[in-house]
């Protein structure tokens, strides 16, 4: 059998995404999502949406049965090297929780529903308002509703919107033991336990609707946002009464959209809410984790499989198996596109065919396309057939976090530690320089040579009006997804951290936190001490009851200068890991020095960006900020960010540039980010001048406005 892998070809792929090259002048865009592009004041943004949906009707072939006669053979599933902990057993500590502390009690994640008001508390829809009819239209946002095809595919929007922040919301209260918030989200699985019908029916639909639809709807979608929350709940809390009620649930679709039942994705056309639906993989590969039910495994796979014969539209759905042995770049929309890479190698996974590997395989090598220095994949909404580009492909936060959370389950699946580098570059650099300091609100989609937020496109020139490019705790007049998708980013970063593998424990990211979970029937505590990324330190503090003999097995990121470990265990290396052994007591520490050094990484347009560790640094423009809209919860609005200097864009490096690290006083583990005494110092050439100029570089995610790549002279 082939492995797909951990072939050669995988391992230039994974080093084309690390150090990405991608930078193609930008093309006409295929599809305009026009509801994310024009001003409120501009009426119902459906007319031109729906056309360009339409418009991609023409490239919608039927599927050839014999191309998918593989999924009928005998399945030989692809051991997983790592395997999750519950939820819960890995928390934060030092600088990750306090920003997620911040993030549950004065960001926006805590106050969302009180910022959006109209979304988040005016539309019961999954009890008293569930969808009866074509006519109900929900409540988008600051959007201008009129009815037509398109709108009414949004009846989901609203469960998309909750059920993602509820789930955001109770992981960082859970994490940071934040009681007031973990009130409310037992209070929350109780309104949603009460909302089952006796036949086990959870969602947004009534009797007349669901699982009966010939259109676009948010059926599997809806289901999923809120199941992800309740199974999640159950892993914390090990209440019985929501995984029995999921349980039911889950088996009532699984009989009306399944193989006996009715195909969820034999509908005709998408706006979306369908093909986000092929996500339920997620719920599945959750609830087999914690039951071992074959049964969901399985209907994860025909998930895959359905999808893939049924193509609807070709604006969602790149990775629909058929696209993916093509040889063409991704086009769909970019947050289908990332999220849906978790199904794909789940079903390659559980089923072990070659034809999935091949196709993995062309998926990755697409994917290398679109990611950014900042490790960001982009996404203007849609990926058009476009390479990235740092000035003008800009990379939504959605597609962030569904990027990252297939990062981590290939991670967890494949072992390949390169995942981990990609994980930690993406959170560091594209998540982390696209929220403000405060928690206070976050950039929807940002470039990262970010010159100006104005509310203008950067792939227009800024001439064109796109109200996702400023800071919005809400983001209200385009959609509220990017903000309830970042509540979840960090929650899955930190539980990643640690994974379990036959013989010990896996640090698999690296970051301040404590795993706390059991190993052979004992129980074993590991601090990990770190001001990590912006410190090459770790020390790792072992705490057992009773001496316990196991490997603990620590990353080697690409990145690395060098890898010191200090410790009396026995050190081997394995597979892209650091294996220590030996038994371990109360007291025992691993010490870790990764002594990174700068790494300079050559783009297309003759242009480099300068990297350290996972580190991407960036030039930061000076700015002022405009606010211009304040919401009725203090403190938080909306602005724009206006560059107080031009300088940054008559900037080339000279023949002989060289650039010195200079590392702050990290004595002690307070949080490093946001300080200005961590930066790399060199020259540039003031292309107006002809003169040298000193210039600081600090790493992005501290950044507003910045110059990440920088072309080199001639």
């Amino acid at each position: 059998m082939k492995k797909s892998t951990n072939s050669m070809f995988m391992k230039n792929v994974i080093h084309q995404i690390l150090n990405t090259k991608s930078t193609v002048i930008l093309s006409s865009l295929l599809l305009v999502f026009t509801m994310c592009t024009k001003s409120p004041e501009a009426g119902s943004q459906g007319a031109d949406f729906e056309a360009n949906i339409a418009a991609t009707l023409k490239d919608v072939q039927p599927v050839p049965e014999e191309q998918l006669a593989f999924f009928k053979g005998e399945r030989n599933p692809i051991p997983e090297r790592f395997q999750l902990l519950p939820l819960g057993e890995v928390k934060p500590k030092g600088w990750l929780y306090d920003l997620m502390k911040q993030d549950i009690t004065t960001g926006f994640v805590a106050y969302l529903d009180d910022l959006a008001p109209d979304i988040m508390k005016g539309d019961d829809l999954f009890n008293t308002t569930r969808r009866n009819s074509l006519t109900d239209i929900p409540d988008v946002g600051d959007q201008v509703l009129t009815g037509a095809a398109w709108e009414i595919s949004m009846q989901w929007w609203t469960g998309e919107t909750l059920g993602n922040w509820w789930d955001g919301y109770m992981q960082n209260a859970w994490l940071t033991d934040e009681e007031p918030a973990k009130e409310r989200i037992k209070e929350i699985v109780e309104y949603m336990l009460s909302t089952q019908d006796d036949d086990g029916y959870i969602g947004i639909y009534g009797e007349e609707l669901r699982y009966n639809h010939k259109g676009s709807n948010g059926e599997l979608w809806t289901q999923t946002t809120v199941f992800r929350m309740l199974v999640g709940y159950y892993e914390l809390t090990q209440d019985e009464r929501v995984l029995d009620a999921v349980e039911k649930a889950m088996a009532l679709t699984m009989k009306e959209y399944g193989p006996t039942g009715k195909s969820p994705f034999k509908v005709g056309v998408d706006y979306g809410g369908v093909t986000h639906g092929l996500m339920m993989t997620d719920v599945c590969e959750m609830l087999f984790r914690i039951t071992g039910k074959q049964e969901y495994r399985d209907y994860a796979v025909y998930l895959y499989e359905d999808f893939s014969r049924y193509p609807i539209t070709r604006a969602m759905n790149d990775v629909r198996y058929e696209y993916l042995i093509e040889d063409s770049l991704f086009q769909s929309h970019s947050a289908h596109t990332y999220e849906h890479f978790r199904t794909l190698i789940h079903a390659y996974y559980a089923t072990g065919y070659e034809e999935l590997g091949n196709a993995y395989d062309g998926a990755m090598y697409k994917l290398s396309k679109t990611i950014l220095p900042s490790g960001a994949g982009f996404g203007n909404e849609w990926l058009n057939k476009e390479e990235a580009k740092p000035d003008s492909t800009g990379a939504e936060v959605c597609g962030m976090f569904e990027l990252g959370g297939f990062f981590e389950s290939a991670l967890q699946k494949s072992g390949d530690p390169a995942f981990g580098d990609m994980t930690e570059k993406l959170t560091f650099n594209g998540i982390l320089g696209s929220r403000n300091q405060n928690g206070t609100g976050l950039v929807y989609c940002k470039t990262d040579n970010c010159y100006i937020l104005n509310r203008k496109s950067p792939q227009s020139g800024y001439e064109h009006d796109d109200p996702r490019y400023k800071y919005s705790p809400t983001h209200a007049d385009a959609a509220v997804c990017c903000n309830p998708s970042y509540s979840k980013h960090f929650p899955q970063f930190v539980r990643s951290m640690w994974m379990k593998g036959e013989d010990g424990l896996a640090a698999v990211l690296y970051g301040p936190g404590v795993v706390s979970t059991s190993f052979y029937g004992q129980q074993i505590t590991i601090e990990e001490a770190t001001n990590y990324p912006i410190s090459d330190e770790i020390e790792f503090k072992i705490s057992t009851a009773e001496p316990l003999e196991l490997s603990i097995y620590l990353r080697i990121p690409g990145f690395a200068g060098s890898m010191e470990i200090e410790t009396d265990g026995v050190v081997t290396e394995d597979n892209g890991y650091y294996k220590v052994t030996k038994t371990w007591s109360k007291g025992d520490v691993i010490k870790v020095d990764f002594n990174n050094e700068t790494q300079v990484i050559l783009t297309r347009n003759n242009s480099v960006y300068f990297q350290r560790g996972p580190l991407v640094y960036a030039y930061n423009i000076p700015h002022r900020e405009e606010t211009v809209k304040d919401y009725d919860v203090a403190g938080f609005n909306d602005y724009y960010a206006f560059p107080t200097e031009e300088s940054y864009q008559n900037i080339s490096l000279p023949d002989n540039y060289e650039f010195s690290f200079t590392q702050g006083d990290l004595d002690t583990y307070e949080n490093p980010w946001y300080r200005d005494d961590t930066y790399l110092t060199g020259e540039i050439v003031n292309t107006e001048t002809n003169q040298k100029e000193e210039v600081r570089l600090i790493p992005m995610g501290n950044t507003v406005l910045r110059r990440t790549t920088f072309p080199l002279k001639g």
